[in-house]
């Protein structure tokens, strides 16, 4: 729906009380009479029609109510096509783009896919919005896509042994185990992979005690031992690990940690292999 705006034809603002509304049109009328305009007397005579047509609307008190009604209206209208055709813009965009991460993905080129992933997702928070996978993609393409997302997140962390970029390695393999615990939680409360709970597990297993290693080891991303009792294991996996945490203790000349996690591992299995050395180092029984 279109209509003409009188305001603009009068070249006055949506605020302009009646006298000026009143002296605007002397103004035009004067400018556009046919009388005045002998050489264009066509266009004079059009704008002369229009110039009326506005005025004859916005000096009636009740015309001119619901005339302002009707430009808001078709105002608001447009404001929120426009928005939507933005929105749609934006949208169309990010589909691309997601569509480019799982190609680079899929095809193991890492960096690419980490870029152009934290590029949707750092443009939608500079906004104040989150990016979020699942309002592109079903609940279990979603799942699938954060998946390959950690891997590629993992795969770079370790792929960099390079010193001076220790920050950047740690904060990797931090996002790849965020996202994993992620899946892993999404899975327990709405299964869809059952078969790669496991591999999870595996992959946040391997992280964890990578954690817990001098490589590993980062004040700034320190593993709770409540993750490792969450992954819920068998009772033997999580003595083993709490056994190897042990070990690093010991390599790092924290004794009473080391004698602690120990002991949570006897509580598990009692009969724990592969201990008597450490055991022999932290003066405990075997």
């Amino acid at each position: 729906m279109q209509i003409p705006d009188y305001y603009q034809t009068l070249e006055i603002g949506r605020d302009a009380t009646a006298p000026e509304i009143k002296r605007a049109f002397r103004r035009l009328a004067k400018r556009y009479h046919p009388d005045k305009n002998p050489e264009q007397t066509a266009f004079a005579e059009q704008m002369f029609r229009e110039v009326c047509r506005a005025y004859n609307t916005l000096r009636d008190k009740k015309q001119k109510w619901d005339y302002d009604r009707t430009l808001q209206t078709i105002e608001r209208q447009r404001k929120a096509r426009e928005a939507y055709l933005e929105k749609l813009s934006k949208l169309n965009q990010s589909y691309a783009k997601l569509e480019l991460l799982l190609e680079a993905l899929l095809h193991q080129n890492y960096e690419t896919g980490i870029s152009i992933y934290e590029q949707l997702r750092d443009n939608n928070q500079e906004m104040g919005k989150e990016w979020r996978i699942d309002d592109f993609l079903s609940y279990e393409e979603s799942r699938d896509c954060e998946f390959l997302i950690a891997e590629a997140y993992q795969n770079l962390g370790f792929s960099n042994e390079d010193q001076s970029c220790v920050f950047e390695r740690h904060r990797k393999i931090n996002q790849a185990t965020l996202m994993y615990e992620s899946l892993l939680s999404a899975e327990a409360k709405r299964p869809c992979f059952r078969h790669f709970t496991r591999e999870v597990k595996e992959r946040l297993k391997f992280l964890y005690l990578y954690h817990f290693s001098t490589k590993g080891y980062h004040q700034t991303y320190r593993i709770p031992l409540t993750k490792i009792r969450a992954l819920k294991l068998p009772k033997r996996e999580t003595a083993w690990m709490y056994k190897k945490i042990a070990e690093f203790y010991v390599e790092i000349d924290r004794f009473p940690e080391a004698r602690t996690v120990l002991k949570m591992a006897f509580e598990l299995q009692p009969r724990l292999t592969g201990a008597k050395k450490i055991c022999r180092t932290l003066n405990m029984g075997y």
